[in-house]
């Protein structure tokens, strides 16, 4: 039998990673991981009473596989008795906490046969195995693994950009996600999905209430197709929960049925395990691992141990990638199919992209060619870039908008005015004879000294963007940006901690209190054992020295524990005694 100073006692013996581990296997309250409150915990007597709860014992028991289950019920091995032991249910010797065993005979119904136990039925995959075309359900998982990936990618340079956001309370909101939905190419309702999956993988994560993209997400979008498929289906793979792993090996090819696999391999665990099971299931079909619910071959290849088999195996699938687009007459530009990540980085630097997929579509304007130019390439170098990915003529409407646009732009410079009050703008006649006399700009007030200058007592940056708003190709002079100021500090969410911070900081919170308790006398420890056999009503053996040296054994049942000393029923004679602490020498169980 295993009691509460028991457990205590073997949790203040863990190595401090090992105790990390127990703390955030058994998923504690925030309540009781916090530094203060009636439910935090303050030594490893609490945290012992924290994890003898019904409601926590019944928790570890949801996450134990089949043959743990009755080997706690009726005995193991010690690699049977392994989870639990990670979970602190039971010692390295194979006692039971008596909490656990409690809650196991309250639930005989869990696990009713043998420790391996007949395996529910599979559903008889002969006939479909033998009608299904294997090369259609590739084709369909490549579809569906292509049109995931495409998603991805644009939810990454979205984030990139700093368009995905979160609201106060977490999530994106109804506009934002429509807004990704119709810039990804798919339905607003998966959006939130997609987001969760770059975040499971290690691409982005939300951070001081925008998502961010990390170095991984960087390196996958400069990956080739095939690699892309193929890392996020490892680091999905890597995520997995190790029950959710488990049960989709025992699953073989066939995910049709994972709940009813799942709730036999871990019989207490369906009020987490269906969910994450289903999701699982939906996951490998948008990711193009399944199809009508049973594994391609390239699902298993993607999903094995081979990087370089499974890279092979997702560029045999997917589409290969085109050298050339189409360049159209009226500025759009079609890719027959997947570019290179290179090439795709090339076009949207001089295009934007309208419409995402196998066929993707681009549109070259005034704007898209401006920020090319600005962003340091010359006219040339972006009639170069269309002559190197076309594969038609570079078609006369493009040249000409390429010619104008970098013929006028920056013709407009906004300077600062003479001894830094208001601005200078300088320019041709005619562009300033159209500035001086635009309707949006008369609030503006210009004065015009000369054919090639206007006046204006409004700050440069302000002109700028008026001037910008109305599409004239102005830009600031070097010495007219504005200086970068620190504002006020922005009020930001307090940033939640993280399970594994969590557990670090409540074992480095007990390690502290262990220490003080250490510098002073040891009675400390000991009393606290014996509050907790006063609360249970446990019995308990005292050891206590006697005057003459020698030590003695006292069992008894403690009623209280004050004043430097203990009182309890002794149970060999029937007698109340009183045993000073500063005479105890050693406190053990004799439950």
């Amino acid at each position: 039998m295993t009691t509460t100073t028991d457990l205590a006692a073997r949790l203040r013996e863990l190595p401090d990673d090992a105790l990390e581990r127990l703390v955030l296997a058994r998923a504690l309250p925030t309540a009781a991981l916090g530094e203060s409150g009636p439910q935090h915990i303050a030594d490893f007597f609490d945290l012992a009473e924290a994890l003898r709860t019904d409601d926590a014992v019944d928790a570890a028991i949801e996450r134990l596989p089949r043959r743990a289950l009755v080997a706690l019920r009726d005995g193991g091995s010690p690699d049977d008795l392994a989870p639990a032991v990670a979970l602190g249910l039971a010692d390295g010797t194979g006692a039971v906490d008596d909490a656990v065993a409690a809650r196991l005979a309250a639930r005989p119904e869990l696990v009713t046969d043998a420790p391996g136990g007949p395996a529910p039925a599979r559903p008889d995959t002969s006939d479909r195995q033998s009608v299904a075309d294997d090369d259609r359900s590739r084709a369909v998982g490549a579809e569906h693994a292509f049109e995931t990936l495409t998603v991805l990618a644009e939810l990454l340079r979205a984030a990139d950009a700093g368009s995905v956001r979160e609201l106060a309370k977490g999530g994106i909101g109804a506009p934002l996600a429509r807004q990704l939905g119709e810039r990804t190419g798919a339905d607003a309702a998966v959006v939130s999905d997609r987001l969760a999956l770059l975040d499971r993988v290690g691409a982005a994560h939300p951070e001081d209430g925008s998502w961010k993209v990390s170095d991984a997400g960087h390196a996958w979008l400069r990956s080739s197709w095939p690699d892309r498929w193929a890392m996020v289906v490892h680091d999905w793979r890597a995520a997995l929960d190790p029950a959710v792993a488990e049960v989709l090996d025992l699953a073989d090819d066939d995910l049709g049925d994972l709940v009813s696999l799942g709730r036999w391999a871990y019989p207490a665990g369906s009020r987490w395990l269906d969910a994450a099971l289903l999701d699982a299931a939906g996951t490998a079909r948008i990711l193009g691992l399944a199809v009508d619910g049973r594994l391609t071959s390239t699902g298993r290849v993607l999903l094995g141990d081979d990087p370089e088999a499974a890279r092979t195996a997702a560029a045999a699938d997917l589409p290969g990638t085109v050298d050339g687009v189409y360049l159209q007459p009226d500025l759009t530009v079609i890719a027959p199919g997947p570019l290179t990540p290179a090439d795709d980085d090339d076009l949207r630097a001089v295009a934007d992209l309208e419409a995402p997929g196998l066929a993707a579509r681009y549109r070259v304007s005034e704007d898209s060619i401006r920020r090319a130019l600005r962003d340091g390439r010359t006219r040339d170098d972006v009639v170069a870039l269309f002559t190197r990915i076309g594969a038609t003529e570079v078609p006369q409407p493009l040249t000409y908008l390429i010619d104008q646009v970098a013929t006028r732009d920056g013709s407009v410079v906004v300077d600062r005015g003479e001894g830094d009050l208001g601005s200078v703008l300088h320019g041709t006649p005619e562009q300033l004879d159209l500035i001086g006399v635009d309707a949006e700009l008369r609030q503006l007030a210009w004065e015009r000294p000369d054919l090639t200058t206007l006046v204006t007592k409004y700050p440069p940056h302000v002109v700028a963007s008026a001037l910008g708003d109305q599409r004239y190709p102005a830009v600031l002079a070097a010495g007219a940006r504005p200086e970068t100021r620190s504002g006020p500090p922005v009020r930001r969410r307090a940033p939640s901690r993280s399970p594994e911070q969590a557990a670090r900081a409540l074992v480095e919170r007990l390690r502290l209190t262990t220490e003080r308790g250490d510098a002073e006398p040891e009675q400390e420890w000991m009393a606290r054992q014996i509050d907790m056999a006063v609360r249970g009503r446990t019995p308990i053996r005292i050891t206590v020295r006697m005057p003459d040296g020698s030590e003695r054994p006292f069992s008894i049942v403690p009623t209280s524990v004050a004043a430097g000393r203990v009182r309890g029923k002794d149970t060999a004679v029937d007698v109340e005694r009183t045993l000073p602490l500063s005479l105890v020498v050693g406190i053990e169980s004799d439950a």
